[in-house]
């Protein structure tokens, strides 16, 4: 199963997703470490590690998915 990791800079929290969150866009985004945007990583392991690793304040699972 394929995780995601939503970085918003502006709001200093990361987030992570299930691929069938409803939150996910089903199309093609860009994404920029230093600006935010949407990480797909292929477990749920490694999506962690890129959750810490965002250098956001907040880290917080999605609500509606739970991963």
């Amino acid at each position: 199963m394929v995780h995601w990791v939503h970085i918003a800079r502006a709001l200093d929290q990361a987030v992570l997703h299930r691929d069938r969150c409803l939150q996910v866009p089903s199309g093609p985004t860009s994404s920029d470490f230093w600006e935010g945007g949407w990480f797909q990583y292929p477990d749920k392991e490694t999506a962690l590690d890129a959750l810490e690793q965002a250098g956001t304040s907040k880290q917080l699972k999605c609500p509606l998915c739970k991963p």
